[in-house]
């Protein structure tokens, strides 16, 4: 048995791990690849997990919060959920309670370091004192993200050569058997980290506000994304934080259709209360389940697994 030590770039963590026989690594890296299960006999273990990226090339459009809630109620539905934060914002960290100050490896870690990942157990999401009662927390898995993630994303084509715009798709296709669904929550803009999730992606959903600017950002993906990466399937538009019955909403709904863009037949809401969700530590479908915008994420991960499963 020797003693393998990996340090990452950013001195943030070490991964310390013993190596077997095997292959594998115990220690910091939890080997355990059994500890929970999907409910449900359509599950892709044959193919391994769908994987979808939210995206759109415009800040502020509710891609955390609906990476976050679509993951919940994904893994209430009985599939086995790894959520990634792809933003060193680290908001899709923050919205579960993972702070800098809790141990643990982290998506910069996995991405210095993807041979680690074989033998890496994503821990639950939600932390132990929350959602003790939810008979699905296991289901539910969290790849967390601080904002050293930056720093790591910037020295990546110097450290994995041409090849490192495949970097998270290696560190996630290890992960891709223990998983029915993984959702990829990226930064705005045209970035290392936004490129590499596009890559890694089967699927596309593009979160939008009913607005001019983000309907012309989502407009722009959809366009790249046709032009430079013809196998990623869009699923479609989501237009969230909004209301059907307003005229912006319809004038949105309208131009993204025009222009041959598919929108989702169901948009979220708006709740001033989803902006308070992360300092409990807990999306919206955890803290209110029976809400009108739990309700409308709730239709939208049955269409995404309508969809996935096509």
């Amino acid at each position: 048995m020797t003693t393998t030590t990996y340090t990452d770039t950013h001195d943030r963590h070490d991964i310390e791990t013993e190596r077997h026989a095997d292959g594998c690594r115990d220690g910091r890296v939890d080997v355990q690849t059994d500890v929970f299960t999907s409910e449900h006999d359509d599950a892709r273990t044959d193919a391994g997990a769908y994987i979808v990226v939210l995206a759109n090339h415009k800040g502020g459009v509710t891609k955390t919060t609906t990476t976050a809630n679509l993951g919940v109620l994904l893994a209430e539905a009985g599939r086995r959920v790894l959520i990634v934060d792809c933003d060193p914002q680290a908001n899709l960290s923050e919205a579960f309670g993972w702070t800098d100050e809790l141990p643990g490896e982290r998506l910069e870690d996995l991405l210095s370091h993807p041979e680690a990942a074989a033998c890496y157990t994503p821990p639950v999401a939600l932390q132990p004192d929350i959602g003790t009662e939810l008979t699905w927390r296991e289901r539910l898995r969290i790849i967390a993200a601080t904002d050293a993630l930056a720093d790591v994303a910037a020295d990546l084509p110097a450290l994995a050569g041409e090849g490192y715009a495949h970097r998270l798709g290696e560190v996630l296709e290890p992960l891709r058997g223990r998983f029915d669904l993984i959702l990829l929550d990226t930064p705005p803009g045209r970035g290392n980290l936004s490129g590499m999730a596009v890559l890694a992606a089967d699927g596309l959903l593009i979160p939008a506000l009913a607005a001019d600017l983000d309907v012309r950002g989502a407009g722009k993906l959809y366009d790249l994304v046709e032009s430079e990466v013809p196998d990623l399937r869009v699923l479609g538009v989501l237009i969230a934080a909004s209301e059907r019955r307003w005229r912006v909403t319809r004038d949105a709904t309208e131009r993204i259709s025009a222009d041959a863009m598919r929108v989702l037949p169901v948009s979220v809401p708006r709740a001033v209360r989803v902006a308070s969700a992360p300092r409990f530590r807990a999306p919206t479908a955890v803290l209110e389940p029976d809400s009108m915008v739990t309700h409308a994420y709730r239709q939208v991960a049955q269409l995404l697994l309508a969809e996935v499963q096509r």
